[in-house]
C-alpha cells in the first residue's frame, strides 16, 4: 500500500494562559496521536480579539508545520473542535515549504513591535500633517481640524 505523506501549515487559536508549553499541550497532543512528525511548532501572537469566542476576550495564536499523511487531516481537525482548549484551527498543505520558511521568525519570536508614536516622521504612515488614511477618493490627512485633502502630488498613481 502506497503511504503519501504530505507538509501542512497549521494555525491553531488557542486559550491564552500564561506558559505556551502548558496552552500549546491539546494541540501538540493531538499531532502527536496521529503520528504526525512535527517540523516546528512556535508562538505567533497572543494578543486582544476581535470578537468573542467561545466567552474568551483574548488567544494564543500557534503555527505548527508538520508531516502526516492526508487521510488523518481531518480526524486532527475534528479532535480540534471537540477539544474545548483548541478555539479555531486552519490547516493547509504546503507542497513547497522550505526550511527558511520554516524557521522564519513570526511576531513573537522576531523583533519587538513598534508602537505608532514611536515611528519617525516620512517613514511611511506618518508625516508632519499627521496620520495617512485612504479611501476611494485617494489620501486624507487627518488632524485636530478633522479631514482635508491631500496635496495633488500625495495621491497615488493608477
Amino acid at each position: 500500500m502506497d503511504q503519501r505523506i504530505y507538509s501542512y501549515e497549521g494555525m491553531f487559536l488557542l486559550d491564552s494562559g500564561s506558559d505556551f508549553d502548558a496552552a500549546s499541550e491539546p494541540v501538540k497532543g493531538i499531532l502527536t496521536r496521529y503520528t504526525t512528525e512535527i517540523l516546528a511548532f512556535k508562538p505567533w501572537d497572543d494578543r486582544k480579539l476581535a470578537y468573542e469566542i467561545r466567552g474568551r476576550k483574548r488567544g494564543l495564536y500557534v503555527l505548527a508545520y508538520f508531516k502526516a499523511d492526508p487521510e488523518k487531516i481531518r480526524e486532527i481537525e475534528h479532535d480540534c473542535e471537540l477539544d474545548e482548549r483548541v478555539l479555531r484551527q486552519l490547516i493547509l498543505r504546503r507542497d513547497k515549504l522550505t526550511q527558511e520558511q520554516i524557521d522564519a521568525q513570526t511576531p513573537a519570536t522576531g523583533a519587538p513591535r513598534v508602537a505608532p508614536e514611536d515611528l519617525q516622521p516620512g517613514a511611511g504612515q506618518y508625516d508632519d500633517r499627521g496620520p495617512r488614511r485612504y479611501d476611494d477618493n485617494g489620501p486624507r490627512h487627518y488632524d485636530d481640524r478633522g479631514p482635508r485633502r491631500a496635496p495633488e502630488g500625495d495621491a497615488p498613481r493608477e
